[in-house]
């Protein structure tokens, strides 16, 4: 038999996994060295399970979806709420426009046949100011719009106008047994301010808008009525306006319920209450209550400017809706509103002009209106037919005085 060898079995080499396992427990245990000591560099490592790697990289991604999750429950909470703020604010402003519509007349006359079921070319809109009670209308006026040329003319007619009541409107009267007027022996003459008044309650600004069509010749599309208090607090809201005050002005109306009216010639910027003194002072002026109604033209005018002008909107806008929609009334609903808000931003305050009617002979307790005159006057601004050079100026001196 032959001698038995022994044969030594060869291990099998090491994979990387044992052997980086081997270094690590080396690294372990050895001990350090001394310029590792020294420098305090060595630093224990420990050993690291592959598992436990494999582990944390599905707990990362695990809390990465969980943080992505959470991320969208947020966004799409905040879209909810940003959702429910505008359709809250939305809502506000639409129940507020419905009150402000649902405040105008319900009359039984009816004042026009203008046609409104489409934008025109030629806006007509009446102004009606009227004081505290709203029983008199002591401001009417006239604001023509052109859509196409941007022009806004306005057309004042004075509060003392002598006028006589239509047909129509003497016959509704009767017809409920209420007062007609009678002046210099005519069956329904009154002065324009009183027209508002003999009205009666829920036919006021009906019988205004009409007896103005009737002086004008033209039909009104929409009215817009608005007291002393509305008129003080659009000019609060606007911050006041520059205005160039006339003269000296000083007035103690307090014993009839008025302000005390003082103010000085000059630039000035009025707030509401001055605006108020300066529109209703007429004791001082020459030609009283004419003289009155040129200056409310040009306030009306400057306070225009202010409203359309892009600072003001800017700033103010919020504060000047919430008074024009708690303070005003007027006929125009809300559909038709917005149909003409798109002209805002393309008006031009330059384009605006202001005139009172022609009147003959010196006004006193009546101003009697001149019918010719205010015919060539509304052709000028409303139609855009160019008077006669002679008939302008004589138009022009009779406005002078």
């Amino acid at each position: 038999m032959g001698e038995k060898r022994e044969y030594r079995r060869r291990r099998r080499p090491p994979d990387d996994m044992e052997l980086r396992q081997r270094q690590v427990r080396r690294r372990q245990t050895r001990a350090p060295y001394p310029e590792e000591l020294q420098r305090g560099e060595y630093d224990e490592q420990t050993y690291i399970d592959p598992r436990r790697v494999a582990q944390g990289r599905r707990m990362s991604r695990r809390r990465a979806g969980q943080r992505k999750r959470r991320r969208r429950s947020i966004l799409l909470m905040v879209t909810l709420i940003l959702i429910l703020i505008g359709t809250y604010a939305v809502a506000k402003v639409w129940v507020a426009m419905d009150q402000w519509q649902g405040k105008a007349e319900n009359s039984d006359f009816v004042v026009s046949t203008a046609d409104q079921s489409k934008i025109k070319e030629v806006i007509n809109v009446a102004i009606l100011g009227t004081d505290e009670d709203g029983f008199r209308a002591d401001v009417d006026i006239l604001a023509s719009f052109n859509t196409t040329t941007k022009e806004l003319h306005l057309i004042s007619v004075p509060r003392d106008s002598c006028v006589t009541m239509t047909d129509e409107m003497i016959a509704f009267l009767e017809k409920d047994n209420q007062y007609v007027p009678q002046q210099n022996g005519v069956y329904g003459q009154c002065k324009l301010t009183e027209v508002h008044a003999y009205a009666g309650k829920g036919n006021r600004c009906a019988f205004s808008v009409a007896m103005l069509e009737e002086i004008l010749g033209v039909k009104m599309d929409y009215y817009v009525k608005v007291d002393l208090n509305a008129f003080k607090e659009i000019v609060d809201a606007v911050d006041g306006v520059d205005f160039y005050v006339p003269q000296d002005m000083y007035w103690d109306m307090r014993d009839n319920g008025g302000p005390l009216i003082n103010l000085q010639e000059g630039m000035q910027h009025l707030d509401g209450d001055k605006a108020e003194q300066l529109v209703r002072f007429r004791d001082g002026y020459a030609q009283k209550d004419l003289k009155r109604v040129e200056v409310q033209r040009d306030f009306i005018q400057a306070l225009i400017r202010k409203i359309c002008s892009s600072e003001t909107l800017l700033n103010n806008l919020n504060d000047l809706v919430k008074v024009v929609l708690d303070c005003t009334e007027s006929n125009i609903s809300v559909s038709e509103a917005l149909k003409y808000v798109k002209y805002v931003k393309d008006f031009d305050p330059d384009k605006i002009t202001s005139d009172t009617v022609p009147y003959v002979g010196d006004p006193g307790k009546y101003v009697y209106l001149d019918e010719e005159g205010i015919k060539e006057l509304i052709d000028w601004r409303i139609n855009g037919i160019e008077p006669a050079e002679d008939a302008q100026t004589m138009d022009e001196e009779l406005m002078n005085g």
